[in-house]
C-alpha cells in the first residue's frame, strides 16, 4: 500500500472534535433564534393590536354604534368585531377593563399589556383623539 493511500480521510478524533464543535454552537444559537423569534412575533402581534384599536374606533365613528375589544380564554385571545383574533403562542394579553369605543370617538380606556416571556409591551390610546401609542417595558 502507498504512503498517500494511508493517510487520507479523517481519524476518528478529528471527527468528534468537529461534533463536539458543531453541538456547542448550536447551544448557543438554537435559544438566541428561538427567543428572537418570539421577539418578532411579539413585535407583530403588538402592530395587530394597534391597528384593531384604530379599526375599533374608525368603525364607531362610522357605524355609530359603540365598539368593545375584550382579552378572552385566560389572554389568548380578544373579542372585537365580527370575532376572535388568536394571539400566537407564548404571547398572552391583559386588560384592566374591556376597551370601549363609544359613536363620538371617545374611548373607555383600559391598561392593555401584551406579553411573551421576559418582554413586555404596554397599548396606551389616548382617549380623546384615539391614538395609539407603544411602550416597551
Amino acid at each position: 500500500m502507498s504512503e498517500a493511500g494511508r493517510h487520507s480521510g479523517f481519524t476518528l478524533l478529528e471527527t468528534l472534535v468537529v461534533v463536539a464543535i458543531t453541538a456547542l454552537i448550536a447551544t448557543i444559537v438554537v435559544p438566541n433564534l428561538l427567543g428572537s423569534l418570539q421577539m418578532l412575533d411579539l413585535q407583530q402581534t403588538t402592530r395587530l393590536l394597534e391597528a384593531d384599536l384604530r379599526v375599533a374606533r374608525a368603525t364607531a365613528l362610522r357605524t355609530g354604534q359603540k365598539v368593545d375589544l375584550e382579552a378572552t380564554n385566560h389572554g389568548r385571545e380578544y373579542d372585537w368585531i365580527g370575532g376572535s383574533r388568536f394571539l400566537p403562542e407564548g404571547i398572552t394579553l391583559s386588560m384592566s377593563n374591556p376597551y370601549v369605543v363609544y359613536p363620538d370617538g371617545s374611548v373607555q380606556n383600559a391598561a392593555i399589556t401584551l406579553t411573551a416571556r421576559h418582554r413586555r409591551y404596554s397599548v396606551n390610546v389616548d382617549p380623546v383623539n384615539g391614538s395609539v401609542t407603544v411602550g416597551q417595558q
